[in-house]
């Protein structure tokens, strides 16, 4: 149907049907991630001797003596991203603050290795966590702010820090959006998709890449019967960014492709698209083989165009 359609026609309905925003449920609440505790369940669970305690830095020492893994928790406790949690417990950083105090170094650096920790800890090392835990304001938290358990404070430190404190989440918003789409139409017809991988990865399936795209990153390849189609998904706001900048580029990246006999989609939207851009969207639907927005993605042209690409 949409792919019989002349272009005005095409224009029109892209037009009138643009998204507002390109926040799905996913932009708001990323459950996923919070589930991160699970790790360290139970040294979370040891460290609750420590809430409302009448001699915390007492129990502090016995408590790290017996489990010296739960100074794992500490990245938890505060808000450290994900990547610098994965880092700093695998060994790859250490945790660098500022010394504050006269006396202390200008640089002071903590371990949270696990497999470190495994170990066991001399009481020279506990008393300089125990100065990271009081600094840092944890044996604050535990005296005065959690009344029951730190799994549960945990879980909402997650769920805030990792939904909505990420680098280039808006980024990634309109991509999570398209991904359910654009699989559910793949799994109806036997195509294998790939998100985020470079196009050099085609080469594992028997593609020739040149090296002039082989390391690009494509938000979606489409693969089936030796034949591949790359799908790249983008929402632009209105105002900074210039309609005919963006129609020129994908123009150039779908001339790209043409040399090595694979297919394009661009699926965009936002309030950029408004009737001032109608000559450049009619431009891009004359000079790409399938443009579309969010609308005609859902209600049935990536269908025709995937089932007509890959017949």
């Amino acid at each position: 149907m949409y792919l019989e359609m002349d272009y005005d026609k095409l224009s029109e309905i892209f037009v009138n049907n643009l998204l507002e925003t390109n926040r799905g449920f996913d932009f708001y609440v990323n459950w996923k991630n919070a589930k991160a505790y699970k790790e360290f369940e139970i040294e979370l669970n040891a460290m609750n001797v420590l809430i409302r305690a009448d001699n915390i830095k007492e129990k502090f020492y016995k408590l790290v003596e017996k489990v010296p893994t739960v100074i794992a928790t500490f990245p938890l406790l505060f808000a450290l991203s994900k990547n610098e949690r994965t880092e700093v417990w695998y060994g790859k950083n250490l945790l660098a603050v500022v010394g504050d105090e006269i006396g202390n170094d200008e640089n002071l650096k903590f371990s949270f290795e696990i497999e470190k920790l495994k170990q066991g800890l001399s009481k020279k090392e506990i008393e300089n966590y125990y100065y990271f835990f009081e600094r840092i304001g944890l044996k604050s938290l535990c005296e005065n702010l959690v009344e029951k358990s730190l799994t549960d404070y945990v879980i909402g430190v997650l769920v805030g820090l990792d939904s909505n404190g990420r680098k280039n989440r808006g980024g990634t918003a309109f991509e999570d959006a398209c991904e359910p789409v654009i699989k559910k139409i793949c799994e109806k017809y036997s195509v294998t998709m790939l998100s985020q991988k470079q196009f050099k990865k085609l080469k594992d399936y028997g593609f020739s890449v040149s090296e002039d795209i082989a390391n690009r990153k494509a938000d979606f390849i489409l693969i089936k019967d030796n034949k591949a189609l790359n799908i790249e998904v983008d929402y632009f706001f209105r105002g900074g960014s210039k309609p005919e900048e963006i129609i020129d580029s994908y123009i150039n990246r779908q001339h790209d492709l043409d040399k090595l006999n694979m297919g394009f989609v661009l699926l965009t939207d936002g309030l950029c698209w408004d009737n001032k851009s109608k000559n450049q969207l009619q431009k891009g639907f004359r000079n790409m083989n399938y443009l579309m927005n969010f609308y005609l993605a859902k209600n049935g042209m990536l269908e025709e165009v995937i089932k007509e690409y890959f017949k």
